[in-house]
């Protein structure tokens, strides 16, 4: 897992307007209250999003906490938190994920946990964690018709402990996995428990007894 060290001269980076940077950016913080469009590889310990941030190349970032939007390429970090719209088009690495709105994402491997709450329409290719999964949606004042955007859909979903909630999928894997409301599940894997719910739908499951931790996904 990356771990930033501020190196000499490394100082904060505060964008309040709107600023394009075309060489690689290393700081010790960042944050973006305004946009910042960075066309090249950002390194910082922390980087904040509380308005619109676009990464063309890799960040590496001990913690990122977005509140706004943030799109990127690829992403290695400890721990990230999103509450607004966070989407990447390559690998992300990360030790733990919790989001809130919307994601699209690519690839995301968590080596603690991964925690969506839907709060808008969120696709992912591939969401693996070697601990827990949890995607469930919120729960705010909004008129019935909005439910049916709040969904996630997702290529292979695997972990150790899944809980899925108003989730399309073409495979998910795990040792207990629980598939709650709303959900679409076209085959399971798994090695010890498996609940439905009544009304989601899986086309077929197995049990497998000697899969190991993740129910034998690829």
């Amino acid at each position: 897992m990356y771990m930033h060290t501020a190196g000499e001269g490394e100082i904060p980076l505060k964008v309040m307007g709107s600023l394009i940077c075309r060489e690689d950016i290393r700081a010790s913080f960042i944050h973006v209250f305004g946009h910042l469009k960075a066309n090249g590889m950002v390194a910082t310990a922390r980087l904040k999003v509380s308005g619109d941030c676009s990464i063309a190349k890799a960040c590496h970032a001990e913690s990122i906490e977005n509140l706004g939007s943030l799109r990127l390429h690829s992403l290695q970090a400890r721990h990230v938190h999103s509450s607004g719209y966070l989407s990447a088009a390559g690998p992300m690495r990360v030790a733990t994920f919790a989001a809130k709105g919307a994601v699209k994402l690519q690839s995301l491997e968590a080596a603690d946990s991964i925690e969506i709450v839907l709060g808008n329409t969120s696709t992912a290719e591939r969401l693996t964690s070697s601990g827990w999964v949890h995607i469930r949606r919120s729960f705010p004042k909004l008129g019935f018709h909005m439910g049916s955007f709040r969904r996630l859909a997702c290529g292979l979903i695997q972990g150790a402990s899944l809980r899925l909630e108003y989730t399309s999928a073409r495979l998910v894997c795990g040792t207990d996995i629980a598939v709650g409301p709303g959900c679409d599940i076209g085959e399971i894997r798994y090695s010890h428990s498996l609940t439905v719910a009544p009304g989601s739908k899986v086309g077929r499951s197995f049990h497998c007894n000697d899969a190991g931790d993740t129910g034998g996904c690829p």
